[in-house]
């Protein structure tokens, strides 16, 4: 045993020393879409670098360039009285009226929208052309190779590099030229696109306007929006690079002064100081990141890669990622207005954040709901008649405007307790009692309420007369009790009585009552044992995409895997859910796929599952796809049975955080309060390693596994905690622990 440790000791030294070195990532030109290219970003500016032959285009976003025009309020007679009505007597065109958007307004658009920026355009000299791009994703920088001759994949004399850095503290991308290299650049607004200005005209946009310095070192535009400030980029050229940015001012002159400002302070600067800055910043925040060490490239790119992403496009000071994060492509409007999905995309994107040991990137999200709360108390007044609720709809902008007019999605409050459950678990993970108090303990008080006022009395149980499951509009879209919102109810209560302890209060009765008398599921037969329906009386009769009516297991955690009664209900149906397939799930079906089938202990499942997602839902510039992006293999794709490709390029980043999230879990994962190690690693990884996976209770863990056998378990609590650890040494004993914080503990087979 002895020899052991000293190789599992060994192995925790190399895999920290490793922290800087994380993957390399490769990307081959030809690059044809923006969502192909290599990605920076800021947490509020969003870079994709792509291109082909001797054109090298640079796209840039930004996600808070919101025209927030348009869209609704919740009416009074959008009440859950009225809609249960409705239901109940199956007219549904009165559904649809309940939910009514009002007239569009003459020059404006239907609904709020992020407004693509545009890209910046660089023609190399005659004879060069781009081959290999590579990013260092532990230091942030990127470079380019050149080629002589038209045609890089006759393999051509190298000509140089294109070195690229982003500083993110202020966003400014800056470009290194070869010697003797010097580009025409040019900028070109997406409003060129013919797409995007056939759809801004009709809504009162104005062309933007063109500029130049002075010197003629660059050039820039302005777009300005009808009723929200304006947003300027562009690019200056000194010393052989080149810089670029995108920034924003109240109106067209001070978003170009703003933008010479920026460009103006590293023009005198230089590459070299944008370089370090982009090293500093990412030295710093890999130090405190999940590490895993796998014999898996892919594996490991996801969850590198993912990291980088995650890192790149939030932040404690950026804006709160919506369902591309910054990167927003210039050649249309991004669908679904690029906004905030509440019933599982929002939660997905920042997955990442828990595991991965980056709490800090939760607060300006947290922020964000925390200023809506006016507007979710009077969607609670107006859904259920109480005045101490909160109700968060499914698709919203960032100053909480309603998008669309989907019925079951409005109504859906898993949405406001999957936000609560984000928020606890931020809590326990942090140790942050004060935002418990002032944040976190209101909002679950008040969302809590709502659910208990949708609630009847049936049978001596509490009921859900009328409630939906994401995105199931079939048989015919609702029911009684949908095992979603009962699962997201009772995470939402068990979270609540746990809170009012760590306040030191007395947990509300009603908590208590819905915690007893409301059904964890909704199961076949009525009772535990049976197969798991989406709601009272259907089970699953087709492949979705949403796992909704699996909630339960992951993520809301509430159903016993002990209970015997349970595991026979696991069984089935898990059991129906395998059976129906995947034909019908998007990208971000799949990661999620993969934590339920790691929480199984499938280990080799969910492995496989990740790697189907690496290979069909992502583009050749590891962009991550909504829709497969071969033909073959699943039918989730954009239109009814279109052709998949590039043509059907629908870039969401929730995919690939949920991937990266799930790789974590694979290491680090907890069912009813108990940590399991190496769950969901395939025994086929003989020798793998992992450290700094933040457990639920704020408890940073790593350990060793070769040939199987866990070598030892390090332990590191951020704050004080108790925590419960699965043996991975005795099956079926767990172990108890206490730690005070900043405390270090290793376990090993001997039980030291």
């Amino acid at each position: 045993m002895k020899k052991l440790i000293v190789w599992g000791v060994l192995a925790a030294v190399a895999l920290g020393a490793s922290a800087s070195a994380r993957v390399t990532m490769a990307w081959h030109f030809p690059l044809t879409q923006s969502h192909q290219g290599i990605p920076f970003g800021n947490a509020v500016n969003g870079y994709l670098v792509w291109g082909e032959g001797r054109t090298l285009k640079v796209t840039i976003g930004r996600d808070d360039v919101w025209d927030h025009r348009g869209g609704y309020d919740w009416h009074d007679d959008q009440n859950y009285t009225n809609i249960v009505s409705a239901l109940y007597a199956h007219d549904y065109d009165r559904v649809k009226e309940l939910f009514r958007r009002g007239e569009q307004k003459p020059g404006e658009p239907r609904n709020p929208q992020i407004i693509p920026v545009g890209h910046i355009e660089f023609t190399l000299p005659e004879g060069l052309s781009l081959d290999e791009g590579v990013l260092e994703t532990g230091s942030g920088l990127a470079s380019i190779t050149l080629v002589r001759g038209t045609d890089p994949a006759l393999d051509g004399e190298p000509a140089g590099q294109i070195a690229l850095a982003l500083d993110r503290a202020d966003g400014v991308l800056s470009i290194r030229w070869p010697k003797g290299v010097a580009p025409e650049g040019k900028c070109v607004p997406a409003w060129k696109n013919e797409q995007v200005s056939k759809e801004l005209v009709p809504i009162l946009f104005n062309p933007p306007t063109d500029f130049t310095w002075g010197d003629e070192s660059g050039a820039g535009f302005v777009q300005t929006l009808p009723a929200d400030p304006a947003v300027a980029a562009g690019f200056v050229s000194a010393d052989g690079a080149t810089y670029l940015v995108a920034v924003r001012g109240d109106n067209a002159e001070k978003s170009k002064a703003a933008l010479r400002t920026a460009l103006g302070a590293w023009k005198g600067r230089g590459f070299e100081a944008v370089k370090a800055a982009s090293e500093k910043f990412w030295k710093g925040w890999w130090k405190k990141t999940s590490e895993i060490d796998v014999p898996d490239a892919t594996i490991r790119e996801i969850h590198d890669f993912g990291m980088y992403k995650f890192g790149s496009m939030t932040g404690p000071d950026g804006v709160p990622a919506p369902l591309q994060g910054p990167w927003i492509e210039e050649y249309r409007l991004p669908p679904w207005h690029g906004d905030y999905h509440f019933n599982i995309n929002v939660e997905m994107c920042y997955w990442p954040a828990y595991r991965g040991n980056h709490l800090e990137s939760l607060k300006p999200l947290f922020a964000m709901v925390k200023s809506w709360w006016p507007i979710l108390r009077d969607n609670a007044r107006k859904f259920v008649g109480i005045e101490d609720g909160f109700m968060l709809p499914h698709s919203v902008d960032d100053r909480c405007r309603l998008i669309g007019g989907y019925w079951a999605g409005t109504m859906d409050h898993a949405c406001t307790a999957w936000t609560c459950q984000m928020m606890f678990r931020y809590v326990t993970m942090s140790g942050d009692t004060d935002f418990l108090r002032t944040d976190a303990y209101p909002l679950m008080k008040g969302a809590m309420n709502v659910y208990r006022a949708m609630m009847e009395e049936k049978d001596g149980q509490l009921s859900l007369p009328a409630s939906t499951s994401p995105e199931f509009n079939s048989n015919p879209g609702w029911g009684r009790d949908a095992s979603f919102q009962l699962a997201a109810a009772h995470r939402l209560a068990r979270d609540l009585i746990r809170a009012a302890g760590m306040l030191g209060e007395t947990p509300d009765p009603m908590w208590l009552d819905v915690e007893k008398r409301l059904p964890l599921a909704s199961f076949k037969g009525g009772k535990p044992g049976g197969e798991i329906e989406l709601w009272s009386g259907l089970t699953l009769p087709e492949s979705h995409r949403h796992h909704s009516h699996l909630a339960g297991y992951v993520p809301f955690d509430v159903l016993n895997y002990d209970d015997p009664a349970i595991r026979r209900t696991t069984i089935v149906s898990f059991n129906r859910w395998q059976c129906e397939g995947l034909g019908l799930w998007s990208g971000w079906a799949f990661p999620w796929a993969a934590m339920l089938q790691l929480h199984m202990g499938h280990a080799d499942a969910a492995d496989l599952t990740l790697h189907m997602w690496e290979r069909m839902f992502t583009n050749p510039g590891h962009g991550s796809r909504h829709d497969p992006y071969f033909p073959g293999f699943c039918l989730m794709r954009k239109g009814t049975f279109s052709s998949c490709g590039e043509s059907m390029e629908i870039m969401q980043i929730d995919g690939a955080m949920a991937a990266t999230a799930a790789v974590q879990e694979m290491f680090v994962h907890e069912r009813n309060g108990v940590i399991h190690v190496f769950q969901g690693a395939p025994l086929k990884w003989r020798q793998t390693a992992f450290r700094n996976i933040l457990s639920d209770e704020g408890v940073l863990v790593g350990a060793s596994r070769r040939k199987g056998m866990v070598l030892y378990v390090d332990l590191e609590a951020t704050h004080d905690a108790e925590i419960r650890l699965a043996s991975p040494w005795k099956r079926g004993k767990v172990l108890t622990l206490k730690l005070a914080a900043g405390e270090k503990r290793r376990l090993d087979p001997d039980g030291r």
